[in-house]
């Protein structure tokens, strides 16, 4: 087809001088131009290829995304001559460019002029152009003439990367979690320090941020809880000596504190390199000045701005720009500190709040209403650059992107502003120098191509996360990659893992982020939105179009609403305007009442496109409402579910619920199907396991192998579920993978560590709502799931997925909502022994008052199923209780709310606790600083604790055991404590992981979370051994006050706090000022000023002592007048001052805080008898907001205050770093005083000494015994004092002299010269109790020993190198001869430097392993000359015996006495004080290359970590660190000899070395230890804590591997006595006593579920005269799970009774045969008949319209169970109230309660009179009604009966009664969320079989109830 065109291109590629034209083929035209060159094309694999194409250019190695339209390639390898490829595709190395190396002819496969893709390469028309236009640029060769162009046009040259990899990097965390930097970081973090540990770098994270993942045990080497600040930091990196740090993955805290380092010239000091961007890049970046000046320069631009550092500067901008102005932050994070603002007054306050925060801000136009883009930029240090991730705001320029809804990739722009900003992008990120992954902002005008860049990022940032989990492109990970020097193209797409990482996503889906805010809990912080930051979370949903990912975002972010929902928000114009957290729902309930899209534009701004699809979805609602649940067409249902509707959504428009409408759509087979995030567009396979459900989709993109645990993640981050949980759940997924399970993770938070697909075996991104996750389930087909390590969102629909018949793993869901139920929970207590304080349902204002008069106030408000203490308050008046009671009916409508006491100045306590079959098996006790009344979320928490009794802690643990038993708990749980005077009451307990638990998991250095999953699997739990503690932590709470303008900083019983960090110190008070410090907390500078305002006299007193230690710390203090007025009159130096002063005796507090006068400020509030508004603001309210604003440190808890002045008294204040404060996911080992006992000199010079010593401390020795050569020159006493002097100074370790004898031929000449006169000459020489050192061998030996023996002297054999020696030397020590001997490395292990001639049998090496016990100690064998070769075996010493104990051939104790303390026996030395030699026991070694070391090669297990001289660090990892010599020279060898030589040294032929055997242990021989040791050496935690005053069993680690004891079972709680024997005939046997125990025993039946040999040999009868399904079965189900049989009568025709047998000779038949008879008949009266005619216990089981007790008993108990208590209910009773025996009865038995009775029935068919009667006189009160609906929304329990026809003697009377009150969904629509439907069964139709599927449909329920009712009376009345 195109062979014309080809031959007229071959005639012009033979043109020549000049008539040369120049040629560029593009696409076709690149095949085209292959062909007629002769070279050959070829079809794609996979098909036709599309956007975002990497293309390296071959010349330069630059990479290039490019767009194509192709399926064909050409081949390279058949080019002809003088053409070269010049551009190749990196994911599949096919060729995309040619070009002729001499003539003006090239061609590319892409298209540089694509106009829906990349511009990169539209310079390739410039080349073109010029090579048409000037034919001098022809000169060079073509390609690279592309090549340099390309570069040259770039505006960013390559960086230079590491010249090598670094071996130790520093990774800065960000701290604890707060407004603007929160859990996004812990992912960052954790993504980069993986990308390490696959480089083989070592890692050291630095975050005090102790709930993350990224310090978890197992992920970093190491990790400091220690402040992110510059004096810490630098502590650290003098303490590690790294030779990298990365600054870019901790957010603002670690970039600010990385740029102050590198600004004083530590990491120059210290030869550290910052990774990735170059500090001053950012600083190029933060400092809003010099920015703009860099984007000037390459024609960009800010919004036009002016940079200030004062608020007059400010001012003055602002008179030159015009109101209204934006004000931005430098170095801040969050927009902390920016605004718009319109008026002078508010600009100079929000100025000076920015200045006390940072040094600069900028001013600038205000683009409010402009569109916000955001790009998410990666560049390498070859300068290729990509965007990953675009994204649009939904809302406008103004508020800030973290607290506006997100979309990617962008719906709204065009191809060409999409463009324009990318190129733009890479632009500014090439000439800046970003080196990693960066975010750069755009303002662009909505109705032109203008545009302004906002700012970039040059770090991880919060949009970084959410763009990595968008797209499935790890940022984080990669950008750690390209820090380390590795390109782009080199890495791989982790989600083909087969091309290229150098690509941009395209994705096929649409993202939706939306905040969470708690601004709720701050009532006097403003609402609205903007600039600055107020959101504490965030939620990211994944759908195929915008409406669906936008429901499902708005559902996740659990503020109630099931989507976009219409009428819940009334409209607001204010907050449509300026932006709300209640703005999507206001814009519902616009379009539901008619708004237009152009009115909402004009309005709010927000891009058309998003109103109109917003419309869609509203509309689409008010179709759905037009059918019912059953009659709701297929079409559009399905189009419901692809627009995002949920079922409970599409429930409640069509009058139905989630589960019918579940069933309905299953049976329509409308199915979500389940799709893959797949970024290259399907072009290549995708083997990702990141998956999402959606019904936009017709086939599920993967397989469903079965057998999957589903662990649910926590969701959205608020106030009190944060990412301790996330920690919990991935500490719980890595459990179940390292068991080998297979494991699901369901999240939707993109913050989140859980939410890396790398994290589990599939990743569904997507919501924890009942019906997602059991689409999962039920897809997956999955073994269980895991709700407990969640946090509350997955407790919430426990009871849901036990309901659809889901396996919950761990305790089950009715015991969670035991725990949950305060009356539930209440109850277990009492019968368990456990006290609480006194409490009450709230009903009503007057019952809540009625019982605070009489516990007395204060009390505790409380809601259940809450987290984080949402609207908990503490009622001190009545005043407040009112108040109060409004604001928690409407938090918590649906749920129960209860009144408690309130204990004042009581010790709160936790126990973090796992259970295995209500078995306790490990738990952590952990005390509160301060008193009960602050949320333990807010609390400071010490474990483990340090001021409890041990009669306390014992209390709490007896009590967590009756807890866990009495719950059956399986899994983790924590129990809440108010301990006074020893006595202790259960607050409550949560059935999951609390908040705590990474807390005590990491101090206690125990993985609690992996204990709790493997008892939840049923495996064992493999509790670790009881350890002591040898540290204290500290965890404290982190604020976000300064980001809340307005928020009074004071604590109380609702949780506040953002976030949590904690460090570890020897002393609680050495722990908490580091923890404070790491809250950004600044200690006051020494003699400062303080602030003292104290509330109360109580308070005062308290604080006297504190006030006092102050004042002699030597600080000025000032007080508020009352509080200066006390501290004078008790004799305390104090500066009365006031808030505003009206002399000019007194100074102002505002203006003392203005000016910064204060240093710290202690503000100590009254206890809150009397509330003001909370618009009211007192001067110690205004005091402590403006020491937020003015950054002055504000504490204002007592308790807290007491303990910082305590801290600042006792402590050093200095920053320090020490492994006290490190958790490593190694194991470190301390070992002290390692001497190598045998060192040879080649020279008796200092040189020498300087070198040896150098090597042994780098190599991990404390000391060495260097024997010095024969012949040296020490000849005298003098000679030798000097030497030792001289060497002294110069030695790196410590250091002591052997010295040789006699000559050189008596030394090699040992067998044959070797004369008892030549021994006895020596020994002669030796000084009293020195040693003789001998080498020596065979024949040589024996002699020597021999001889030796005679003189009593010891012996000390060296480098013995065979078994027969060492059997030798024991033989003679059994004779009692002082012989001692060492084996060195080069005798046990093998060499393997194939140049070192060194041999030695194997059976020498093992003979040596298995006499190890003969062997004193080890020597390195360093300086063993063989061949004229020195041999170095000083660095492998160390590491080959580590490995040897990793083998298990050794010991750790043993490797420790056989380099220490037997060493120092050995030569009488003395203990070398504090050195000790830090080693990791478990790390990975490849011993050096190096000519003369025998190991090269060699791999072992274990490592030198530091070597420690006198608390003096001289060497880390081998290298020394130290510029001054820190050896001395050891004691026994500091006097001078006696004569011209000290110990004899008899050398001969070097030994050999060994391999390895199991080691058997020696018995221990005085003086030395040869076999194993009991040594006190130290663990990893080298600063052990003071002895506590407590066992440590009772303060930390307290696993409790027995069972819990002192738990009686509820049966045993119910004396036979009560019921045995006793005939049931009526409820009206039963009183509270008699219920109370039946209803116990029948919930313990409930719990269990299990089966019973309780009756076992018993016999039931079971006569019924009347037809019965349910009693009857259940019954005999009773019975039989009790163990005991059943004889049945019911068919009366087959039985006597049908020949006249009357009921009285029936019964006492059937009871000779039985234990108990069950009966039931249609006369009233016949029970009493039968009842008095036997001696067995009779059950009436329905008596004609007379009564059914059981039934009413089963009835009650279901109220009991489901709503947790009866008291206090509005029951209803529907239908044949005359007639129903059931309703009779339930109604006599529920005047045992405080209730209120409803009755709706039929006229004719009201409840008879005598019920009536009886009831009222019981003082119930009762009302009658005409409709269910008149009191739906009233009502806890329908109690629907049937209109029974057999009662009917009229048909036509049944007929016009029977449908007059049914129940339909309809009927439920305003019933309460927690009320239940109940009905006796059978039914006709008085209820719909729709309601079956309502959660409030308890009647099925109701039956199993009924068989653990029956069971308990069965077990009672037969004395059981």
């Amino acid at each position: 087809m195109c062979d014309s065109t080809i031959k007229s291109l071959q005639k012009v590629l033979q043109n020549e001088g000049d008539a040369i034209k120049p040629v560029f083929g593009i696409c076709l035209g690149h095949q085209l131009l292959s062909i007629a060159i002769g070279a050959k094309t070829y079809k794609l694999t996979f098909g036709n290829r599309g956007h975002n194409q990497p293309c390296s250019n071959n010349q330069s190695g630059r990479c290039y995304i490019t767009s194509q339209n192709h399926g064909f390639a050409t081949d390279a390898s058949a080019l002809p001559a003088g053409w070269v490829p010049i551009f190749t595709n990196e994911n599949d190395s096919t060729n995309e460019g040619i070009a002729h190396e001499s003539l003006p002819f090239f061609s590319v496969q892409f298209h540089p002029e694509a106009t829906a893709g990349p511009e990169d390469l539209e310079l390739l028309f410039d080349v073109f152009l010029m090579q048409c236009r000037d034919k001098a640029a022809r000169a060079q060769p073509l390609p690279q003439t592309i090549a340099d162009f390309l570069i040259e046009k770039s505006y960013g040259k390559p960086s230079p990367p590491p010249a090598t990899l670094p071996t130790k990097v520093v990774v800065l965390g960000s701290g604890g979690l707060t407004i603007g930097q929160a859990g996004e970081f812990d992912y960052s973090g954790s993504q980069a320090i993986k990308a390490l540990k696959e480089e083989g770098v070592q890692t050291v994270l630095i975050n005090p941020n102790i709930a993350t993942v990224q310090t978890m045990k197992g992920l970093a080497d190491k990790v400091y809880f220690l402040p992110v600040t510059p004096e810490y930091v630098e502590q650290v990196i003098a303490y590690e000596r790294p030779d990298g740090l990365l600054l870019a993955f901790g957010g603002q805290t670690a970039l600010n504190c990385g740029v102050e380092l590198y600004e004083k010239g530590i990491f120059e000091k210290y030869s550290v390199r910052v990774l990735g961007t170059p500090v001053q890049a950012i600083v190029d970046t933060e400092d809003r000045e010099i920015f703009s000046q860099k984007l000037s320069q390459i024609d960009e631009k800010c919004c036009p701005n002016i940079a200030c550092t004062t608020v007059d500067e400010v001012v003055a901008a602002a008179e030159k720009i015009g109101y209204p102005v934006m004000m931005r932050s430098s170095f801040a994070l969050g927009g902390l500190g920016s605004g718009v603002v319109d008026n002078v007054d508010d600009l100079r306050e929000k100025a000076r709040v920015a200045l006390n925060n940072t040094t600069q801000v900028m001013l600038e136009r205000s683009l409010h209403g402009w569109k916000e883009i955001e790009y998410e930029v990666v560049r390498d240090c070859e300068d290729n650059t990509i965007t990953v991730c675009n994204m649009e705001n939904f809302d406008p320029l103004g508020i800030h992107t973290g607290e506006s809804i997100v979309i990617a990739p962008s719906q709204t722009l065009s191809n060409d502003e999409y463009n324009m900003l990318r190129t733009t992008a890479v632009k500014v990120v090439r000439h800046i120098g970003i080196v990693g992954e960066c975010n750069i902002q755009y303002a662009l005008n909505p109705f032109s191509r203008e545009y302004y860049i906002v700012e970039v990022n040059a770090r991880l940032s919060r949009s970084s996360a959410l763009a990595s989990k968008a797209t499935g492109y790890p940022l984080a990970y990669v950008a750690a990659k390209l820090a380390l020097g590795h390109t782009l193209p080199k890495l791989r797409n982790s989600v083909t893992r087969k091309t290229t990482a150098c690509f941009e996503p395209s994705l096929d889906y649409c993202v939706v982020k939306i905040p969470r805010w708690d601004l709720s809990k701050f009532p006097t912080v403003d609402k609205r939105l903007g600039t600055s930051m107020k959101s504490v979370g965030e939620v990211m949903a994944i759908g195929r179009i915008f409406e669906e990912a936008f429901q499902k975002a708005l559902r996740m972010v659990d503020l109630g609403f099931m989507g976009f929902e219409a009428g819940k928000v009334e409209i607001n114009q204010e907050e449509l305007v300026h932006g709300s957290e209640q703005r999507p729902f206001m814009l519902a309930t616009a379009l539901k009442r008619g708004y237009t899209v152009d009115q909402l534009y004009d309005l709010t701004k927000i891009d058309k496109w998003f109103l109109y699809r917003l419309q869609r979805i509203v509309m689409h609602g008010d179709l759905l409402k037009q059918y019912d649940m059953h009659s709701v067409p297929a079409p559009i249902l399905r189009e419901a579910k692809q627009l995002g509707f949920s079922d409970a959504h599409i429930g409640a428009i069509v009058n139905g619920n989630e589960v019918g409408v579940r069933t309905r759509r299953q049976t329509l087979n409308i199915l979500p199907v389940v799709k893959q995030i797949d970024t290259v567009s399907a072009e290549y396979p995708a083997y990702t396991n990141y998956l999402y459900l959606t019904y936009n989709g017709t086939a599920n993109d993967v397989e469903f192998e079965g057998d999957y645990v589903m662990v649910l993640g926590s969701g959205v981050y608020r106030i009190g579920s944060s990412v301790e949980f996330d920690y919990c759940a991935v500490g719980c997924v890595r459990e179940l993978r390292r068991l080998g399970f297979k494991t699901i993770m369901v999240n939707y938070n993109p913050e989140t560590v859980s939410t890396d697909y790398d994290e589990c075996d599939r990743l569904y991104f997507d919501q924890l709502t009942f019906e997602t996750v059991m689409d999962i389930y039920e897809l997956e087909t999955a073994r269980g799931i895991v709700l407990s390590m969640g946090g509350q969102i997955p407790n919430n629909i426990a009871n849901a997925l036990q309901r659809a018949n889901a396996k919950v793993l761990g305790t089950t869901p009715d015991m969670i909502d035991n725990a949950e139920n305060r009356y539930k929970f209440s109850r277990m207590c009492d019968s368990i022994g456990v006290d609480q304080p006194e409490w009450k349902e709230l009903t009503s204002v007057e019952s809540a008052k009625a019982f605070a008069e009489k516990v007395s106030y204060p009390c505790l408000m409380r809601p259940s199923y809450i987290l984080s203490g949402t609207a908990m308050r503490v009622a001190h008046s009545a005043h407040d209780l009112e108040n109060d009671f409004r604001t928690a009916v409407v938090v918590s409508r649906d749920y129960p709310v209860v009144l408690s006491k309130f204990i004042l100045d009581a010790k709160e306590i936790e126990v973090d606790a796992v259970a295995s079959n209500g078995e306790l098996v490990a738990s952590c006790i952990s005390e509160h600083v301060e008193n009960a009344g602050v949320h333990s979320g807010d609390a400071t928490i010490v474990h483990p604790p340090v001021d409890l009794t041990q009669k306390t802690m014992n209390g709490c643990l007896a009590i967590a055991g009756k807890i866990a038993k009495a719950l059956h708990i399986t899994g983790p749980f924590n129990i809440q404590f108010i301990a006074k005077d020893d006595n202790l009451k259960v607050i409550e307990t949560n059935v999951r992981a609390s908040r705590s638990f990474p807390f005590v998991s990491k101090t206690a250095n125990v993985d609690m979370i992996a204990i709790a999953t493997r008892v939840m699997l049923g495996l064992d739990p493999e509790v670790p051994p009881q350890v002591k503690p040898d540290r204290v932590g500290v965890k404290v709470p982190q604020f976000s006050f300064n980001r809340l303008a307005g928020a009074d900083p004071t604590l109380g019983v609702d949780m506040i706090s953002t976030g949590e960090v904690a460090c570890f110190g020897k002393t609680r008070e050495e722990a908490y000022l580091k923890a404070m410090i790491s809250t950004s907390f600044r200690l006051p500078r020494p003699q400062g000023n303080v602030l003292l305002s104290i509330g109360g006299y109580d308070g005062k007193l308290e604080f006297l002592d504190s006030t006092r230690r102050l004042q002699q710390l030597g600080f000025k203090l000032f007080g508020s007048m009352g509080t200066a007025d006390f501290y004078l009159s008790h004799g305390v130096e104090i500066k009365p001052v006031d808030w505003l002063a009206d002399t000019e005796d007194i100074e102002s507090i505002k203006d003392n805080l203005l000016d910064g006068h204060y240093d710290m400020v202690i503000n100590l509030p009254m206890r809150n008898k009397y509330r003001r508004p909370a618009s009211y603001m007192t001067s110690g309210s205004l005091a402590r907001r403006m020491a937020v604003e003015s950054k002055v440190p504000l504490i204002t808890n007592i308790k807290c205050a007491k303990l910082f002045i305590a801290a600042l008294g006792s402590e050093n204040l200095n920053p320090s770093c020490s492994l006290v404060d490190c958790q490593s996911s190694l194991t470190f080992e301390l070992l002290h005083n390692v001497t190598d006992a045998f060192v040879r000199a080649k020279e008796a010079t200092i040189a020498e000494v300087k070198t040896l010593t150098a090597s042994a401390a780098a190599s991990g020795f404390t000391g060495i015994c260097l024997a010095l050569p024969p012949k040296h020159t020490l000849t005298n006493g003098a000679e030798y004092l000097d030497f030792v002097t001289r060497a002294s100074a110069v030695a790196a370790c410590d250091v002591g002299f052997l010295m040789p004898a006699g000559d050189r031929t008596i030394i090699e000449a040992l067998d044959s010269q070797l004369t008892p006169a030549a021994v006895a000459a020596t020994v002669a020489m030796l000084q009293a109790g020195r040693p003789l050192v001998l080498r020596a061998s065979g024949h040589a030996l024996s002699s020597t020993l021999l001889l030796a023996s005679q003189f009593h002297v010891r012996v000390i054999v060296v480098e013995v190198s065979t078994p027969a020696d060492l059997e030798l030397i024991a033989m003679v020590r059994n004779q009692g001869v002082d012989v001692l001997c060492s084996a060195s490395v080069l005798n046990l292990f093998p060499t393997t430097n194939q140049t070192i001639p060194w041999t030695q049998q194997d059976s020498d090496r093992e003979g040596l392993w298995s006499l190890l016990d003969e062997v004193d100690f080890f020597t390195a064998g360093h300086g063993v000359v063989t061949n004229g070769l020195r041999l170095d075996t000083m660095g492998s010493t160390l590491p080959l015996l580590l490995g040897a104990v990793h083998d298990g051939r050794l010991t750790i104790e043993q490797l420790a006495k056989k380099l220490g303390d037997n060493v120092n026996a050995a030569f009488a030395i003395l203990e070398q004080v504090s050195c000790q030699v830090e080693v990791v026991a478990d790390d990975l070694w490849n011993a050096p290359e190096g000519v003369s070391n025998p190991f090269t090669g060699t791999k072992s297990h274990g490592r030198v970590s530091r070597c420690i001289l006198r608390d003096h660090v001289v060497s880390i990892d081998g290298r020394l660190v130290t510029d001054k010599p820190q050896g001395e020279v050891m004691e026994q060898f500091a006097t001078p000899p006696t004569s011209a030589v000290e110990p004899l040294v008899l050398a001969q032929p070097p030994a050999r070395a060994a391999t390895s055997s199991p080691t058997r242990l020696h018995k221990a021989a005085a003086p030395l230890s040869r076999g194993k040791s009991s040594s006190s050496l130290e663990r990893a935690a080298v600063v052990a804590v003071p002895e506590p005053a407590l066992p440590v069993s009772s303060c930390l680690n307290v696993w409790l591997r027995h069972p819990s004891r002192g738990v009686a079972r509820i049966d045993a709680l119910a004396p036979p006595s009560i019921l045995k024997g006793r005939n049931i005939l009526s409820v009206e046997q039963f009183g509270k006593r008699e219920l109370h125990a039946l209803f116990n025993r029948a919930h313990e039946f409930h719990s269990t579920k299990g089966a019973s040999k309780l009756l076992d040999g018993k016999v039931m009868a079971n006569i019924f005269y009347e037809p019965s399904t349910r009693t009857m079965c259940s019954f005999a189900s009773a019975m039989q799970r009790l163990g005991g049989t059943v004889i049945t009568l019911s068919d009366m025709k087959s039985t006597s009774v049908s020949k006249g047998e009357s009921l009285s000779d029936t019964v006492r038949t059937m009871e000779c045969y039985t234990d108990v008879i069950v009966l039931r008949h249609p006369a009233k009266g016949a029970m009493r008949e039968a009842s008095e005619l036997l001696r067995r216990p009779l059950i009436n089981a329905g008596d004609g319209v007379g009564e059914h007790p059981t039934q009413a008993l089963l009835d009650v108990f279901t109220i009991r169970e489901e709503l947790g208590t009866v008291n206090g209910l509005h029951i209803a009773m529907v239908g044949d109230l005359k007639n129903g025996r059931t309703v009779h009865s339930l109604a006599r038995l529920l005047s045992r309660y405080n209730v209120t009775l409803h009755y709706i029935s039929p006229p004719s068919l009201a409840m008879p009179d005598d019920v009536v009667e009886f009831v009222k006189a019981s003082g119930i009160t009762q009302h009658t009604h005409a409709s269910i609906e008149e009191i739906v929304a009233d009502i806890d329990v329908l109690y629907v009966t049937r209109v029974q026809k057999e009662r009917f003697e009229d048909e036509a009377e049944y007929e016009r009664v029977k449908n007059e009150l049914v129940v339909t969904p309809e009927t439920l629509i305003n019933a309460k969320k927690r009320m239940i439907v109940m009905h006796p069964l059978p039914r006709v139709n008085e209820i719909s079989p729709d309601v079956d599927t309502d959660p409030r449909a308890a009647y099925f329920r109701q039956m199993e109830y009924g068989v653990s009712v029956r069971m308990a009376l069965l077990a009672s009345v037969l004395g059981l």
